[in-house]
């Protein structure tokens, strides 16, 4: 007997999101060896290597719920949980890494001055992850927060996708907008299925888009400065 599919639209987001992010970084780590570019530093290669078990895991456990096999969902639950615990700890080094890297961002951020974008990134799906967690119990609220979790770091993949398409200009404009088309998606499903949206999601998405001109504006703060500073000494130790 055929198995009867719940609801497509987690797998389908789930598929999405995923491939966008492999896309984004087609160039820069899964197809990198076709590029010519230098060997990454293993510090880097271990976060994108745990990011892209992320991805897999993603996608995987919207398809059990989706298939029904709650209970092997659940059960990969706990090893997602101690994955995404280590995607904060390599993301963070992996921000610290790179600030201490002397370069200039197309944005015209200096690396001490950017190094608050990926950092406000993994604090998002550090949050949205631990809620999801702890209101696992609560289906409507844990799955979505796990979608949000994936929206809020879309911005590094997004942003080579950008560079590749020659559009990084717009990077003030696409980074909020593109993560705001996602939530949209994820609002419509909502009121499509159920004529209401999901507070999760309204609160959730506009903490991710309110986020980016809100990381701007701290980017160039006059505080801002020695903090990102004492981040780029730390990182160029790393």
């Amino acid at each position: 007997m055929a198995v009867v599919v719940r609801n497509r639209f987690y797998p389908q987001i789930a598929l999405v999101l995923a491939l966008f992010v492999i896309v984004g970084f087609s160039q820069s780590y899964y197809f990198r060896f076709l590029t010519g570019q230098p060997p990454m530093v293993t510090l880097v290669h271990l976060h994108a290597i745990a990011f892209t078990g992320w991805l897999v895991l993603f996608v995987l456990q919207t398809r059990f719920i989706a298939a029904h096999r709650v209970a092997l969902h659940m059960r990969l639950g706990i090893a997602g949980l101690v994955l995404a615990a280590g995607i904060v700890v390599l993301g963070v080094a992996t921000a610290f890494h790179t600030a201490g890297l002397p370069r200039v961002r197309p944005s015209g951020l200096a690396a001490h001055q950017f190094v608050i974008i990926p950092l406000v990134s993994i604090l998002l799906f550090a949050v949205f992850v631990g809620l999801g967690a702890a209101l696992r119990r609560r289906a409507a609220a844990h799955k979505r927060l796990m979608v949000l979790a994936m929206i809020a770091v879309i911005g590094p993949a997004l942003g080579r996708l950008m560079g590749f398409f020659g559009v990084l200009p717009l990077a003030p404009l696409l980074q909020p907008l593109v993560p705001a088309a996602f939530i949209a998606w994820c609002l419509i499903h909502d009121w499509r299925r159920n004529r209401m949206v999901h507070p999760v999601f309204v609160i959730g998405g506009l903490a991710i888009v309110a986020s980016w001109p809100l990381r701007m504006m701290i980017a160039r703060s006059e505080w801002w400065q020695p903090v990102g500073a004492w981040i780029a000494k730390v990182g160029a130790g790393i």
